[in-house]
């Protein structure tokens, strides 16, 4: 499984049967579109665009959005691992009803102490979007890794903790 930065607020996850754009910019080929906002349109003829609360199976890969009044959060079962997408006011806004991911991807449009997630990681929480510099800031910065592109697979992961910027 792979997590991209295709853009400051866009990313690409890729895994053995499927790969999906998150908050597409332009249309690409994939097997998906998973839109944050569902208020947002996105036209594609070229693969399926999900945008809002549901149970989706798409190239194989079981995806659960949840959604309040302004956006989704996305729960991805890929290559055996879990992974979760969605803002950083809507994890907020959800942590007390969300189950442990091994992956969580963050938009980051607002500050906001993150500290919080990760309480909602096993494995990596990645940081990315407008204010991902900024909310990153109150970690320890020899802990933080700043890279364009996250790797894993179920038998890889890192044991502790691991927090990541894309940029």
């Amino acid at each position: 499984m792979e997590i991209a930065l295709v853009s400051k607020s866009s990313l690409r996850i890729k895994g053995k049967s499927a790969s999906f754009l998150v908050d597409p910019q332009s249309d690409a080929a994939v097997n998906a579109f998973l839109l944050l906002n569902p208020d947002e349109e996105f036209i594609s003829e070229q693969a399926v665009t999900v945008s809002g609360a549901g149970e989706y199976e798409i190239g194989g890969v079981k995806i659960t959005g949840l959604r309040n009044e302004k956006s989704v959060l996305y729960s991805i079962h890929l290559d055996g691992l879990d992974i979760a997408v969605g803002t950083i006011t809507l994890f907020f806004a959800m942590q007390h009803k969300l189950k442990e991911h091994n992956v969580i991807a963050v938009r980051c449009d607002e500050m906001i102490d993150a500290s919080f997630l990760t309480s909602l990681s096993i494995n990596a929480v990645l940081f990315y979007g407008e204010k991902a510099a900024e909310v990153t800031q109150g970690f320890e910065k020899e802990k933080l890794i700043t890279i364009n592109k996250y790797a894993a697979t179920l038998g890889k992961l890192s044991a502790e903790m691991e927090t990541v910027l894309l940029a």
